[in-house]
């Protein structure tokens, strides 16, 4: 298992937001972790990517225990959060240029084409970000998310906001890097068209717990997503 949460737990201002968290991941899985908006997802990410810590709990990431060694898991994982920055004043080329040497890495111009060719950009690297569309940011923000060759992929929301053919586009790119390179990705969203398409496992988390995990059974996870979040439990 590739990862593994115990009983974690995270508290704002007294207030509960993960109680108890237990789930698994194995290595290679496209993992979804569903919820309606305010279940606790982001926080999760926040802490699986050791941006915050909880106030219990523990979590090993490709054997590393994250408290302990959270240096060694930054080395094999990578996150596109939900709220992605751009330095917009730069191209494509520039800024993901700017975030290899963030990892210690002089850039090849040949990786750099690599990732621009694999996002579908690299006819557009010479543009200046600002010009670009949502979808186009997207992209970007996915292939500075590999800079690193990442063994887990962490996305928040990836497609929220992208027209239907963008998000076929994201989607087709994901199912490439797992079956191509093997990427575990952990995929967060409440768009359960984006689950139906990518995931062979899920997990649904409502009001800070987990209340469903299994398989990704296409045609039923509607359903078992409904049923879960409205009852708390199947």
């Amino acid at each position: 298992m590739i990862i593994s949460v115990e009983n974690l737990v995270k508290k704002y201002d007294g207030y509960t937001v993960l109680d108890g968290l237990n789930f698994g991941v194995e290595e290679g899985d496209i993992f979804g972790f569903l919820g309606p908006n305010g279940a606790g997802k982001t926080t999760t990410i926040r802490i699986l990517t050791c941006i915050i810590k909880p106030d219990s709990g523990k979590i090993t990431i490709n054997g590393y225990d994250i408290f302990k060694h959270p240096m060694e898991v930054k080395k094999i994982i990578n996150a596109l959060p939900e709220s992605n920055g751009y330095y917009e004043w730069m191209t494509a080329r520039e800024y993901l240029e700017f975030f290899a040497k963030l990892y210690g890495e002089e850039p090849s111009r040949q990786k750099i084409d690599g990732l621009l060719e694999a996002v579908g950009l690299h006819e557009k690297e010479g543009h200046i970000i600002r010009g670009y569309s949502r979808g186009m940011k997207q992209r970007l923000g996915i292939a500075r998310a590999l800079i690193n060759n990442p063994k887990i992929l962490f996305l928040d929301e990836p497609t929220n906001g992208l027209d239907p053919n963008g998000r076929r586009d994201i989607h087709d790119l994901l199912i490439d890097l797992n079956k191509k390179h093997g990427t575990t990705i952990f995929l967060s969203t409440h768009l359960l068209d984006d689950v139906e398409r990518l995931c062979n496992r899920i997990a649904i988390i409502n009001y800070g717990k987990i209340v469903w995990a299994g398989e990704a059974k296409k045609g039923a996870i509607e359903d078992i997503f409904f049923m879960a979040t409205k009852e708390g439990k199947l």
